[in-house]
């Protein structure tokens, strides 16, 4: 009897054993499932939204989103000069695509085309359309439709002697609010009115040699209530802000690119905008 108890003993252990060291293959196993499965979709998301912030910090602008429950608004701040930053790109894109795709063991390929060349187009909140032709000098915020903006709050720098001013025309009778803060060597001056956004609405700075700055709030391609900044030979920094419409709680809040990344490992296969 006692020597089947001590049979019955050891046969439960050797079970027990024999279901840790299952347990441990199946545990091994399922680990190195995980190393060479692809990544998890929310992660190679993580990984795109950091590539587009790094992205962001090499072209511009500087932007910030801020809603309320009854309007919302969005702030740019850039530069308008000819420098259109092909170089970086270049240099980010093969980053991206060698370094990055090989220390995740995944594939990377991004399309700046529609950048490189020098114009830098940003859909903001889906709708809205902000772009900066570093070949013309010039930037331009916009909505196919029309922006509905109440106001804007403009501000730009120039290094340069003015010489004369072209104010814009203001009406009290005008729906949207129009302010203007203007620096160059001769000081600060601000000046602020009401415009109709369906009307072209100009105002211009010249410089010294023949250069000038010129500000457009109002019409632009049919597009009542957008905004144009164009330079003619100075360099500016300029900074603005408008005043929107409350978004549709169904569109998407963020900045996309006009240039796409694709991300893939095994059978994840990720295309979008750059963007986040």
């Amino acid at each position: 009897m006692r020597g089947f108890v001590i049979t019955m003993i050891s046969v439960s252990l050797l079970l027990v054993l024999l279901a840790l060291a299952l347990s441990l293959h199946n545990s091994q196993n399922a680990t190195e499932r995980e190393l060479i499965e692809p990544l998890p979709l929310s992660y190679a998301s993580f990984i795109l939204d950091d590539a587009a912030g790094e992205f962001n910090s090499i072209v511009g602008p500087d932007m910030a989103f801020n809603e309320t429950n009854e309007s919302m608004s969005i702030s740019v701040a850039d530069t308008i000069d000819p420098y259109n930053h092909s170089s970086e790109i270049s240099m980010y894109k093969a980053f991206l695509e060698n370094e990055v795709a090989d220390s995740m063991a995944s594939n990377i390929t991004t399309n700046f085309t529609n950048i490189i060349g020098g114009t830098v187009k940003v859909f903001m909140d889906q709708d809205y359309i902000y772009q900066n032709d570093h070949g013309n000098s010039e930037v331009i915020f916009t909505r196919n439709g029309g922006t509905n903006a109440s106001s804007y709050d403009i501000s730009f720098a120039v290094y340069s002697i003015r010489q004369n001013v072209t104010h814009m025309v203001f009406n009290q009778s005008g729906t949207m609010n129009i302010t203007i803060h203007y620096t160059d060597l001769n000081g600060t001056d601000t000046e602020e009115g009401a415009i109709f956004p369906d009307r072209y609405n100009v105002f211009e700075v010249d410089y010294a040699n023949g250069t000038r700055f010129v500000v457009s709030a109002g019409l632009y391609n049919t597009n009542p209530g957008s905004l144009r900044m164009k330079s003619y030979g100075v360099w500016a920094e300029n900074s603005w802000t408008v005043a929107l419409p409350r978004l549709d709680p169904s569109i998407k809040r963020g900045y996309e690119y006009d240039a796409t990344i694709t991300y893939s490992q095994g059978s994840l296969d990720v295309t979008r905008r750059f963007g986040k």
